[in-house]
């Protein structure tokens, strides 16, 4: 995708093959368009570059607005440290266009010759100038190529071996070349492109499309020749997860509209334009998602659906229907602590459905479908939600995206992963067609902050300040929050900032450090401050740990079960917590011991959610039944039969209030339950980018939430 050259910019180090900028020991990821523009600049640095010239060179000519290219500017200055008033890296020429006038240096690349000749040869002084020269270029020649010549003589021994044992044996044992993984770009447009699929002959590409900005998704189709593309014209107000019939007739996707209705179409293709629309069947109100796949013959559909006589979130599963809307089937039946089935693909042999089973709410089970003989086979599990499971050509391979983001293949026969793609930018969504040709999205969707929020409540109680919410927690990648001190002055969160997840602190003077270094890249959860501060309870995978500010460590708890947990909470003291089991799918919420990792107590057999409050009572949800329950000397009782919380960080209780953050009839609201009295409140969040999953409340009632920001994503295809 680039060359590779790197450049000195300043004090900066530039890598557009990683896409990152590195100044010190502080490594940044940027977008993929945003490296193109910027080694634009660079290559004509002291220059003036127009719009035009960056249309030609990033945008290979596409039409692209004024905004799209100042957003760029914007995110190149943000990771630089620019400043436009006083710019010293990128400065506007006012209807000319912009010029990079920070002092350039391109980074010569050092061979291994040229290292081994420059570091070892050195001590070599002896013999003639010439003859000096020659013993350095003879041995930094053996040097470079030692490891070829091992292999050559190698292969020659084998060869020689292989020859005389023809004679011998009748077997013979294929030898398979290895190519590289290569990554094609067949999307320029400004915004977001997801879910892509190509028609079965290659020549469309099909794809969600929304541009910056904007809500609602619509139905692309690319001819991948002429580069033209045409849009979905659909009553409706989104359209997503385009399917191609096995002959390239048809497109059947999803549809639905702001009062949460939901059909299944199928739209017919006409000369590589849209044509007619049916609707095939209805699916779950407000699911908004879901997986199509058609079946070999086309007669038939396999997609992902709830069932409809709940009016709440309910397990997804897998249907079947024919093609003229007729005999609907439920195929598959998840028993999981987790959201169920969401996302299918069929081998390209026709033989089996590649299913992604949500686990334990933040862990994918891949699993196969042997559609011949209706069985089930568990294949692995990943710590992260997939988008999406694709399949290799042969169909003896699955590819996903690792928790790394690279695209890594599953061989079915080994049981081993490989990695096929290594770049710094994030691939998501991979996706194969009927004869296993595959395309992804590259780039993240959105970055994400932390912001804070006065009190929404009226005045009088807690805090008599409010207003709109202000940045909090923000920088050049992905901030989440983990959790708020009750005095709202210390923070930690989670941060990709440096390019991968880690743990961060931030000081109540504003100060921001990484505190954990971990091995692997993992997905980091539940977390929350101990009573006073002085601790920190979270979980690693499924792997539960305290962190001692005092000390800077991190001691993992090892649990005597075997049993998984999807959630922790800390119990009435730092020396507790609240584990939250799966055991054959049932959820049970344990009291357990810090030091020790022992059971102390089963608190509750079918609970999901669980927190303590100030007053040593416990309150908590169940996976089957809406509300709000309190254990009270050893009984259940019912707090509030409307209750329902989304994640275990959507809800908190502080100074004898629970506040949850809920979605309701297309948006956020906050709700404050009185503890003591019962009493009920809520309040409206119209905050555009705000994400619904966490919340953290200090004792002066301030609120802190996730934002996020739509980042530009485009559509590769990936030849292996």
């Amino acid at each position: 995708m680039f060359s590779h050259s790197r450049f000195r910019l300043a004090d900066r180090l530039v890598d557009p093959r990683q896409c990152t900028i590195i100044k010190g020991d502080t490594q940044l990821k940027i977008e993929l368009r945003a490296m193109q523009v910027l080694v634009c600049l660079i290559k004509y640095a002291g220059k003036p570059v127009s719009r035009d010239m960056l249309l030609q060179e990033v945008w290979a000519g596409g039409e692209v607005s004024d905004n799209a290219i100042s957003r760029i500017i914007r995110v190149l200055r943000s990771h630089l440290g620019d400043d436009a008033r006083a710019p010293e890296f990128i400065k506007t020429l006012p209807k000319v266009g912009y010029i990079l006038i920070a002092p350039v240096i391109e980074i010569e690349e050092v061979t291994k010759e040229q290292l081994f000749t420059s570091e070892v040869m050195t001590d070599i002084s002896s013999g003639s100038a010439e003859g000096y020269s020659l013993k350095r270029r003879f041995f930094a020649y053996f040097y470079c190529h030692f490891g070829k010549l091992t292999l050559f003589i190698g292969a020659i021994t084998i060869i020689l071996i292989w020859g005389g044992t023809r004679f011998l044996f009748a077997n013979q044992v294929p030898l398979h070349s290895h190519k590289d993984t290569e990554l094609q770009r067949l999307t320029y447009l400004e915004g977001q492109e997801f879910n892509p699929v190509l028609s079965p002959d290659g020549k469309f590409l099909a794809f969600s499309q929304r541009e910056s900005g904007a809500k609602n998704w619509r139905i692309g189709l690319m001819n991948l020749e002429s580069r033209s593309v045409s849009y979905l014209n659909d009553p409706f107000d989104s359209q997503s997860h385009p399917a191609f019939h096995p002959d390239g007739s048809k497109i059947a996707y999803i549809s639905f509209n702001k009062s949460g209705e939901c059909e299944l179409k199928v739209v017919e293709l006409l000369d590589g334009q849209f044509n007619r629309i049916d609707s095939l069947t209805g699916c779950k109100r407000h699911m908004q998602a879901t997986s199509i796949v058609w079946a070999p013959s086309g007669n038939s559909l396999f997609y992902i659906d709830e069932d409809h006589q709940f009016d709440y979130f309910s397990e997804k599963k897998v249907f079947s229907i024919h093609a003229n809307g007729s005999n609907k089937l439920q195929i598959s039946q998840p028993y999981s602590v987790g959201r169920g089935d969401y996302a299918l693909s069929l081998s390209p042999d026709g033989r089996y459905l590649g299913v992604l089973r949500n686990v334990r709410w933040y862990q994918t089970q891949v699993m196969l479908l042997a559609l011949e003989t209706g069985t089930w086979q568990n294949l692995f599990e990943v710590n992260q939600l997939l988008h999406t499971l694709a399949w290799g050509r042969e169909s003896q391979s699955l590819i996903y995206r690792s928790n790394r983001g690279h695209l890594t293949r599953y061989d079915l026969e080994e049981r081993s992963h490989s990695q096929l793609t290594n770049i710094m930018q994030t691939i998501i969504s991979p996706i194969s067609n009927q004869n296993g040709d595959l395309v992804a999205v590259l780039g993240e969707f959105n970055d994400t902050e932390v912001w804070q929020l006065a009190s929404p409540f009226y005045p009088g109680e807690l805090d008599s300040t409010t207003g709109e919410p202000k940045p909090y927690i923000s920088s050049s990648g992905r901030d989440k929050l983990g959790a708020v001190n009750s005095d709202g002055t210390e923070s930690v969160f989670v941060s990709n900032r440096t390019g991968v997840p880690e743990l961060w602190f931030k000081a109540s003077d504003g100060v921001e450090k990484q505190i954990s270094h971990f091995n692997k890249i993992y997905n980091i959860r539940d977390i929350s401050f101990s009573v006073g501060g002085s601790k920190l309870l979270g979980r690693v995978n499924n792997n539960p740990f305290v962190y001692e500010f005092s000390s800077d460590t991190f001691n993992f708890i090892k649990l005597e079960t075997e049993s998984e947990i999807y959630n922790v909470e800390w119990g009435s003291s730092s020396d507790t917590f609240i584990a939250a089991y799966d055991e054959s799918g049932k959820t049970i919420l344990k009291l357990v011991s810090v030091e020790s990792g022992k059971t102390l107590e089963v608190l509750v057999e079918g609970g999901e959610f669980g927190k303590f409050s100030e007053d040593g009572l416990l309150y908590y949800t169940k996976r089957v039944e809406k509300g709000l329950w309190m254990l009270e000397d050893g009984e259940e009782v019912m707090v509030n039969d409307g209750f329902r919380a989304t994640t275990n960080m959507s809800w908190t209780i502080v100074e004898g209030y629970l506040y949850n953050l809920v979605y309701s009839k297309g948006g956020y609201f906050l709700e404050r339950l009185n503890l003591s009295d019962g009493e009920v409140r809520r309040q409206p969040l119209p905050y555009a980018g705000l994400r619904g999953n966490v919340i953290s409340v200090d004792k002066q009632g301030r609120v802190f939430l996730v934002f996020s920001k739509p980042r530009n994503t485009d559509v590769i295809a990936v030849n292996y």
